[in-house]
């Protein structure tokens, strides 16, 4: 065998640092993103002044959520060439996602600087500007990569979201019907759309903006609950009590006898035993607005098994949700009934409350049908005026910008009843104390594409 010369090597070399880049290439594309940062990263080894591979392993490791790493890469490409204005916006968002806010805006700006027309520097500019609550120097920027991107609806949202908090109610209105005209089925505008008009107390526009909504998604139970919300505040009874029909659409069950288990008292038993050892029940984070409380734990997915309390409770469940389809079967229009899916899947988990109650007002924007099963109470839900321990329909968030009393329906939740209820009627429990556990299973018909 020949001998190599170190001109051999070097080509040798350079030809398999190709093969290398190129494969880094191919895994990228393939969504295969760990395998390709570490082809990238074995590259970096053999040419580490290359600003561009910085870069590019840079783009990998955000799109792993890996920021830190992301962030560390981009500096890199930048000390290697301080002009790469790509490498400044990128590291930018890293720095963004890392919390480093200041340093993000610095990076924005210098990537603008050398590139003046580089529309999304100038709205993650917009965003980290917001986010320290600078919000005319927010405005500024998203109205400048409006003027170089019209067709951004996402900054067009953002400039709405802006001027809403400047109170700029006008502008922020045909910012946010800009957005819609660009993206006509993105709720997230509709819905800031409509809270817009409830907080400038224009229930009736509200309303109108609530019909857009249904006009684009029939469905949505975000809409649904929306105009229900809107009527109220606009006083029209009669259109309110037609989509918020508790004695039509609300249905409640019980079992006199459930195949597998002696009695109802040792299926609830039997039920409750296995929410409280569920292996995913957990505290929701801190940062869920609707589900943390210290004393709430929540499962994750419960259905899937063949045997034991949840098998017997899917079955109770679908012959409770085919008892349902039979009891709002009026022929009418109603929108809620006209536009039940046609396919769906049902979704569940326990939620434990231990000693107190805080499940706030909400909705499930997947769930078409909401339910919930009892297996135990505290001795504290009971028939008292203040009833604690309820399960309260139709009672909008607080954060709303609302002046109208609500109409709600209180049920009294107890061991072996199951209640259905349109996904759109904002429930929630009320607050109760007590030395006593509450143990409920909640599901959801969820919508299917086919």
């Amino acid at each position: 065998m020949p001998i190599s010369t170190h001109e051999d090597r070097d080509t040798f070399s350079a030809v398999e640092t190709a093969e290398l880049q190129q494969r880094a290439s191919a895994l990228y594309q393939s969504g295969q993103l760990e395998k390709a940062l570490g082809a990238c990263t074995e590259i970096i080894r053999r040419q580490p002044q290359r600003a561009d591979l910085h870069a590019f392993a840079g783009m990998i490791a955000l799109k792993l959520g890996d920021n830190e790493n992301a962030a560390r890469f981009y500096r890199a490409a930048l000390d290697r060439q301080p002009g790469y204005v790509e490498a400044h916006y990128n590291y930018g968002t890293a720095l963004q996602r890392l919390g480093q806010i200041e340093d993000a805006i610095t990076s924005f700006r210098r990537a603008i600087e050398l590139r003046p027309d580089l529309a999304p520097a100038h709205h993650n500019l917009g965003n980290a500007l917001q986010a320290l609550g600078r919000l005319k120097e927010a405005e500024a920027a998203y109205r400048k990569t409006l003027d170089l991107a019209p067709e951004a609806a996402d900054t067009a949202r953002n400039l709405g979201l802006v001027l809403q908090k400047l109170k700029n109610f006008e502008e922020a209105e045909t910012a946010f019907r800009r957005a819609i005209t660009l993206k006509p089925r993105w709720s997230n505008a509709h819905n800031n759309l409509v809270n817009l008009l409830l907080e400038s107390g224009a229930a009736a526009q509200a309303i109108e903006a609530c019909d857009l909504w249904l006009a684009w998604a029939p469905g949505s139970v975000e809409a649904m609950a929306f105009k229900c919300v809107a009527l109220n505040e606009a006083g029209d009874r009669n259109n309110l009590d037609y989509l918020l029909d508790f004695n039509n659409f609300v249905m409640t069950k019980r079992w006199t006898e459930i195949p597998g288990f002696g009695s109802v008292d040792e299926f609830n038993h039997a039920l409750a035993e296995h929410v409280r050892a569920h292996p995913t029940l957990k505290v929701p984070p801190r940062d869920d607005p609707t589900y943390h409380h210290p004393k709430l734990h929540i499962t994750d997915e419960l259905l899937g098994e063949e045997t034991g309390p949840m098998a017997a409770l899917e079955t109770m469940m679908r012959s409770a949700i085919a008892e349902y389809q039979e009891f709002v079967a009026d022929g009418t229009d109603h929108p809620f009934l006209v536009n039940w899916p046609a396919h769906w899947r049902l979704s569940s988990w326990g939620v434990i409350m231990e000693g107190a109650g805080n499940l706030v007002p909400h909705i499930h924007l997947d769930g078409y049908l909401g339910g919930v099963y009892y297996p135990l109470m505290p001795d504290i839900v009971g028939d008292g005026e203040n009833k604690a321990g309820w399960l309260e329909l139709g009672r909008p968030p607080s954060e709303l910008p609302l002046k109208a009393e609500p109409i709600v329906k209180p049920i009294k939740p107890e061991e072996g009843l199951m209640i259905l209820f349109p996904g759109y009627y904002y429930h929630s429990t009320v607050p109760f104390k007590s030395k006593q556990q509450r143990i409920s299973v909640a599901f959801d018909l969820v919508a299917e594409d086919q």
